[in-house]
């Protein structure tokens, strides 16, 4: 038992990351990025990761690369590509990292993460955004849970399923109103955002 007790004080502890989770179409293959850190900054190049579905069944292996995400000591990753279910909604996973090929004694660890899932779309929405009469570049499309952005034209394409939705566009400094939709063929819609007046910073001061 004193022996046990050493060999768990001597085990590093290691840290699961996932990130760049996106939003997927149901059926389809997507990817994530997947990260190990030690917590003594040991070196985790080779090492194997499983992620695993919502049965416990493996969905995608790999191998930790040689080299750490930009920007830190230690955080050594992998990318995963996966299926997402055929039924949206949230689908669950997990990481598992084994210890086993670790050059250190180190715990394995595990992480659970949701992916959320929509229906696979079927249909293209244009919308063209102006204010003051000019193209709104840079402005955020969202219905639903489908995203895109405005470009030089002010025009964004979102790929959509069929549904009942709410048009909602965004940019910091304008107004625009949101507009219910219902998606059942390939649409256009034109919104007519407006400058917001700026803060006067001399408005609180009084004579």
């Amino acid at each position: 038992m004193v022996a046990d007790a050493l060999e768990k004080q001597t085990l590093h502890e290691t840290s699961l990351a996932v990130w760049d989770i996106p939003t997927a179409a149901a059926g389809e293959r997507f990817a994530v990025k997947i990260g190990v850190k030690s917590e003594a900054g040991c070196a985790m190049a080779g090492c194997r990761i499983d992620v695993l579905d919502d049965t416990g069944a493996v969905a995608a292996s790999g191998q930790l690369g040689e080299t750490p995400w930009p920007g830190t000591d230690a955080l050594f990753w992998t990318e995963a590509e996966l299926r997402a279910p055929a039924t949206p909604g949230p689908a669950g996973f997990s990481v598992r990292f084994d210890a086993t090929d670790a050059g250190e004694p180190h715990r394995s660890a595990t992480l659970a993460f949701n992916v959320p899932v929509v229906a696979k779309p079927r249909h293209t929405l244009t919308v063209n955004v102006a204010a003051d009469g000019r193209p709104l570049e840079a402005a955020i499309v969202r219905l639903g849970p489908y995203r895109a952005m405005t470009d030089a034209a002010g025009v964004a394409t979102v790929k959509t399923a069929n549904g009942r939705y709410e048009l909602v566009v965004w940019k910091a400094g304008y107004d625009a109103p949101t507009v219910p939709l219902t998606i059942e063929a390939d649409a256009a819609v034109q919104i007519d955002a407006r400058a917001l007046p700026e803060d006067d910073p001399d408005s609180h001061w009084t004579a």
